[in-house]
């Protein structure tokens, strides 16, 4: 084996890609700006949910974030900014909130999910150790109406055997007794999991390492050097590193580093905000999802994680106490017995979005070995295992990349680039990922 492949970024996607690497017989460096699993990786709900793999542009997002906009406490909040970047990319997922485009983000997803579960039983074989929960999901709603909404998004994931059973507030209630009175109405969804992100993410290093992965933590990459369109090296915390395949899994910041590559890609932050509690007020033994109010209520080991809310335009990592609060007021909502006058620390995690609502899996146009595995949005943790196979896919080159070209176009890097790029991307000859090691 000769060669090395650099991963930058040691999130979920990124210790998945590398541990799958890794287990192809490459010989694999990771490197990242902080440590495995800062931000996001770490602070999220933990759900393993095909079910609920949809796009965020949807039809009627327009009308709902206009009325959502004077509540700073809503489930979604667009910050005013006058940067460029900022505008354009709303006005982006303005133009993909609409059925057709949804649909097939939808169809998208729901074939990039078949090999979910059976992925991460593999987790389990190849001993990656982590806080595993199979005990189903539960969707609960104030109103049928919004149950409907949510059956009809869920409807195509029944292909792949994911299913969505209806239940009465009572029949939820017999399952789950913390629920309020207020839950008129939900979904079953008995195959859906749900993980410790924290535990995942150390089990992912942890294996990384038994297979030999060297790790460069608190590195962050200020420059990535090329010869012609073949990137040699990166220059990562005053290190040079040098590599012939190069993955950019580096979460919302990916972004800057397609840019560094030549190639920017409108991979944005949405501010998500959680917090956990251990003070056994409220206890559950599904994951629940609380539907108005699109928070994410997640029994973990030893307390309840809760977890909601996107905000635009904003990209640290400070917690606005409104949006806690909302998070809060919609907790004692559904589940009578958490306190509405809890006051919990806060934490946020900053999802990488992209226009579309879809994730940005494959080769850098342009760019003969880098390629990108990030935009994953609030389904990090749901993807990571897959994103990892096509990326090995793709790096083998073949059979095996040609097996999974139908499932990966839809998420291709190539489908942001403007005429002018397409005109010289295809001057090139329309390269493909090599298998640039030797196996």
């Amino acid at each position: 084996m000769t060669g090395n492949t650099v991963v930058v970024g040691a999130g979920v996607v990124g210790l998945a890609t590398a541990y799958r690497l890794a287990r192809d017989g490459l010989a694999v460096t990771v490197v990242d700006a902080a440590h495995s699993g800062a931000g996001a990786s770490v602070n999220n709900a933990g759900w393993v949910v095909p079910i609920m793999s949809t796009p965020v542009p949807a039809p009627g997002m327009l009308g709902q974030a206009l009325r959502w906009m004077v509540r700073k406490d809503s489930p979604l909040y667009v910050r005013p900014s006058p940067r460029p970047e900022h505008v354009r990319f709303m006005v982006g997922m303005l133009r993909h909130s609409n059925a057709e485009d949804f649909h097939r983000g939808v169809e998208a997803l729901v074939s990039l999910n078949e090999r979910t579960l059976a992925l991460f039983d593999d987790y389990g074989r190849d001993g990656v150790r982590f806080e595993d929960h199979r005990t189903g999901h539960l969707l609960v709603f104030h109103t049928r109406r919004t149950l409907d909404a949510y059956r009809a998004d869920t409807a195509l994931m029944q292909r792949i055997g994911h299913t969505a059973v209806p239940l009465s507030g009572d029949e939820l209630r017999d399952l789950e007794p913390a629920l309020g009175a207020h839950v008129q109405a939900g979904l079953r969804c008995p195959q859906e999991r749900h993980v410790d992100p924290a535990s995942l993410v150390r089990g992912l290093e942890q294996r990384c390492r038994e297979l030999g992965v060297r790790f460069l933590h608190h590195s962050p990459v200020t420059d990535i050097r090329f010869r012609g369109p073949v990137a040699t090296s990166i220059l990562a915390g005053g290190e040079e590193v040098p590599g012939d395949l190069f993955v950019l899994a580096a979460g919302v910041h990916t972004g800057p580093l397609s840019r560094l590559a030549g190639f920017p890609l409108p991979i944005r932050p949405g501010k998500g905000y959680g917090f956990d509690d251990a003070s056994g007020s409220v206890t559950l033994r599904h994951s629940v999802y609380l539907g108005e109010a699109k928070v994410a209520v997640t029994p973990l080991s030893d307390r309840l994680r809760f977890a909601g809310t996107m905000e635009f335009g904003s990209s640290d990592a400070t917690v606005d106490p409104y949006r806690l609060r909302g998070i809060v007021r919609s907790a004692h909502e559904y589940l009578p017995g958490f306190p509405a006058t809890a006051q919990p620390q806060g934490w946020t995690g900053l999802r990488p979005m992209t226009p579309d609502g879809l994730p940005v899996i494959g080769r850098l146009p342009g760019r003969d070995n880098v390629l990108v595995a990030s935009g994953h949005g609030m389904l990090g943790v749901t993807l990571a295992p897959v994103t990892a196979e096509i990326i090995s896919a793709q790096v083998a080159g073949g059979e095996q990349a040609a097996g999974i070209a139908s499932i990966a176009h839809p998420f291709a890097p190539q489908r942001f680039a403007s005429r002018r790029r397409r005109a010289v991307a295809g001057g090139r000859g329309g390269r493909r990922v090599l298998p640039v090691l030797a196996r």
